[in-house]
């Protein structure tokens, strides 16, 4: 025989065991001889049998393993069924509802839309037989996708699950900014960085060339609107241009001052210029108003888009030509 400790032992062994456990086993669990083992196992089951207890112990499958009463079974039914038909928590109701209009979609995806983990709330879901798994995704991890069953369409009354009723009814009633299209996304993000909002003016896609011209806004979002009608690159190839053209305006500045000074040099120090040489009819000395109007087409030849060069060129050439003139 067994003493009290060991007799709880084993008693304790028997109700944590998932599987008939061998008289041998629990001989060597408990340290005692199997004989002893065996005696107490029969002498425990005739104690739960006469005592009519809601569980019974059962020599099968080569051990000895606790069961439930037979007697008891539609009281377990019961149990189990009211656990099922119990009301689902808020967090389960929220993990259905995202399921059901958003499937298929895997469990992270539903965690990274409620911001919580939804691994309890799915596992729940399941249980009840409210979601199962539809599949997998295809991309890295082949993620378990999962779905609503016929049973909530049953719960709800529902012939298919796109009769479910649209959300825009339940939020806040608020004008929806106008979404913009590929082709205007940079536009759109251009007017948001210049601290304006895009217009709600219930079209399908934002159009910053048809909203640009509707009205005043105290915020200057249609100005920002308008002249967000070029993209970013577009702008910014355009800044560019004026930013060569600024750089060609003063380099042809530069060189047509360069040009007057070398023509005044070059008159300076011309040792045979005095009052009286007389006139070379060669042809080999340059005229005066030749060397001028030299200086002017060379000016013009360096930065041909420059009003402000081809003035200051024509300047240039005349001084030249006066100056010259004077001394010859």
């Amino acid at each position: 025989m067994l003493d009290d400790v060991r007799r709880q032992a084993l008693e304790a062994v028997l109700f944590l065991a998932e599987e008939p456990v061998s008289p041998g086993l629990l001989a060597e669990v408990l340290e005692c001889d199997e004989p002893d083992v065996l005696e107490e196992l029969a002498a425990l089951r005739e104690r739960l049998a006469g005592e009519g207890r809601g569980f019974v112990l059962r020599d099968v499958a080569g051990g000895w393993r606790l069961y439930t009463a037979p007697e008891a079974i539609p009281f377990l039914e019961r149990y189990v069924l009211s656990g099922r038909s119990g009301r689902l928590t808020q967090a389960a109701l929220e993990t259905l509802a995202v399921i059901a209009y958003k499937q298929p979609i895997a469990r992270h995806e539903i965690s990274d839309i409620r911001g919580v983990n939804a691994d309890g709330a799915v596992r729940t879901l399941v249980q009840r037989g409210l979601v199962e798994e539809v599949g997998r995704d295809e991309g890295p991890g082949q993620a378990i996708l999962y779905g609503t069953t016929s049973t909530l369409l049953e719960e709800l009354g529902l012939n298919r699950i796109d009769e479910l009723p649209e959300l825009a009814g339940y939020l806040d009633e608020v004008d929806a900014p106008d979404e913009p299209g590929p082709e205007h996304t940079r536009a759109a993000r251009a007017v948001l960085q210049r601290g304006g909002e895009l217009p709600s003016t219930g079209a399908a896609r934002w159009d910053p060339e048809a909203t640009a011209g509707e009205g005043p806004d105290p915020d200057g979002t249609d100005e920002a609107a308008s002249s967000a009608g070029l993209s970013l690159e577009e702008r910014r190839a355009r800044e560019r241009e004026m930013a060569d053209l600024t750089a060609s305006l003063e380099r042809a500045a530069a060189n047509a001052v360069s040009q007057l000074k070398t023509a005044m040099e070059a008159a300076e120090d011309d040792p045979d210029a005095d009052s009286d040489a007389e006139p070379d009819t060669t042809g080999s000395a340059q005229n005066p108003e030749d060397l001028g109007e030299t200086s002017r087409q060379d000016a013009m030849s360096t930065s041909r888009d420059s009003d402000e060069a081809i003035e200051r060129s024509d300047d240039a050439g005349t001084a030249s030509g006066e100056g010259q003139g004077g001394r010859a």
